[in-house]
């Protein structure tokens, strides 16, 4: 991956936690929402890409995110257009750790900036 698109997707998952961060006090934030919060902020990414850099900062530990397979009211035999497949992020929330590294208290990710 080139320098450029290095920087261009830390620079993403660093607009994406501090996003998250304004939804700290909810109990979570639901992908679309999320998505529209980073477009109205002229952060403009694909489901895939948005899903890519979740991914990333749930494997940090920065993130929790829930899939359809993990809702309660999730049925495997009833999947719908709103539910889509089994892996389909749904919700985000910041954790700890993501706000620690937002606020400077932990070291430096590379992979994230802001």
């Amino acid at each position: 991956m080139r320098e450029i698109e290095k920087a261009r997707h830390a620079r993403e998952r660093g607009d994406i936690l501090r996003t998250l961060k304004e939804d700290y006090q909810r109990e979570m934030t639901s992908v679309n929402s999320l998505a529209q919060a980073l477009d109205a902020q002229a952060v403009t990414l694909s489901q895939e890409g948005l899903e890519f850099h979740l991914t990333y900062l749930e494997g940090q530990e920065y993130v929790k995110i829930w899939r359809a397979r993990d809702l309660p009211n999730f049925r495997k035999d009833r999947r719908s257009a709103r539910w889509g497949k089994l892996e389909t992020m749904m919700f985000a929330k910041l954790l700890p750790k993501g706000l620690q590294l937002i606020d400077g208290l932990i070291a430096e990710d590379p992979l994230v900036t802001f």
